[in-house]
This record gives structure tokens, C-alpha cells and sequence, in this order.
């Protein structure tokens, strides 16, 4: 092993969590990933399964306010809210494209990553990896991952995405664990 896998171990940055569905789980997860890491993160989340504002919401009542918190919503409803200030004074966004749109997701993506960058302590969440392979073939959700997570890595937040592995099978949830930091299963 070399002294780059070493030190991807020790400082995990982009994490892939195979665990079944189900928006409390995701909660949890989240919860557990910033305690130690800060109070209050810059979010920017990726949803195919929530609406917006209903995943905002969850996350100031179940996990703290945040400062700022974006969205990329891929669920494909084209509702998508206007940016809104909190009465704590964090501010919400949403950036909509459709679920089969990778390359406008993308765009979204970046933008979102940029537009948090420059406010700190930053934590990232995809909601379903396993939402993206009913979109896309193996070979073209791996691209996008690799983009996504390079984005991760050059904006030095930390990051989690979701993936039931009891919905693929293991060459594609091994496929897919290549291009993390760090694996965890959740039964």
C-alpha cells in the first residue's frame, strides 16, 4: 500500500454508506457525520427521494441550523422554491434539473459547491446513488460520481452518498465503492 491509500484512510473525505433506504436512516447519518466535525455546516445536498423543502426542514429540526444550505433537486417534480432566509438568518437554496439531465445536474453541482465553498466547513450529501443507476447505466452514473466526489475533494468538504446495496448487484456496488474515501456498511 502506498503512502497516498494511507493517507486517504487516515482522513476520509468522501464516503460512501451502503445501507437500505428510508429518510430517518439518512437523518441519523447525517446527524452522526457532522458531530465532531462543526456545529452548524455549510450544506449541499443532492436529493432524488425528498422534496426540497421538506429535506431543509428535516434538517434544521433533526440536525441544526446551518448557515447556508443548498440544494440540487433531481427528483424531477420542476417545483423548485425560491432562495429563502431563515429567521436565524441562514439562508436555503434550490437548483432543479431533471433526473436524467447529468450534465445540467452537474452544472447545478458545481454551482452549488462554489456558491458554499467560500463559507466554511462544508458538508455534502447525495441522497441516492441507487436513484442514479435507475437514470443512468453503470458506466455513465460512474462519470458523474467521479466528478461529483473530485468536487468534494477540491472543495475540502466532507461528504456522504447513500447507496442500498441490496438493490444492485456486487459488481456494481464494487464498481461504484472504487471511487470513495471510505466504505461503510449499515445493516
Amino acid at each position: 500500500m502506498g503512502p497516498r491509500a494511507v493517507e486517504r484512510e487516515r482522513s476520509p473525505k468522501a464516503e460512501l454508506v451502503l445501507t437500505p433506504p428510508g429518510p430517518d436512516r439518512r437523518t441519523m447519518l447525517k446527524r452522526q457525520a457532522v458531530a465532531g466535525y462543526v456545529d452548524h455546516p455549510t450544506v449541499v445536498e443532492f436529493t432524488y427521494d425528498s422534496d426540497p423543502v421538506t429535506l431543509h426542514e428535516r434538517w434544521r429540526a433533526e440536525v441544526g441550523a446551518p448557515p447556508c444550505h443548498m440544494i440540487v433537486d433531481a427528483s424531477g417534480t420542476g417545483e423548485v422554491p425560491g432562495p429563502r432566509v431563515a429567521a436565524d438568518g441562514g439562508s436555503f437554496a434550490v437548483e432543479g434539473a431533471h433526473p436524467r439531465d447529468l450534465t445540467g445536474l452537474c452544472m447545478k453541482w458545481q454551482d452549488a459547491l462554489a456558491e458554499a465553498r467560500g463559507q466554511g466547513n462544508l458538508f455534502v450529501a447525495f441522497d441516492s446513488v441507487t436513484a442514479l443507476l435507475q437514470y443512468a447505466d453503470l458506466g455513465v452514473a460512474y462519470r458523474f460520481l467521479h466528478t461529483l466526489v473530485t468536487g468534494v475533494h477540491r472543495a475540502g468538504a466532507r461528504a456522504q452518498f447513500y447507496l442500498d446495496p441490496n438493490a444492485h448487484d456486487e459488481r456494481t456496488v464494487s464498481t461504484v465503492q472504487g471511487l470513495f474515501d471510505a466504505v461503510r456498511r449499515i445493516g
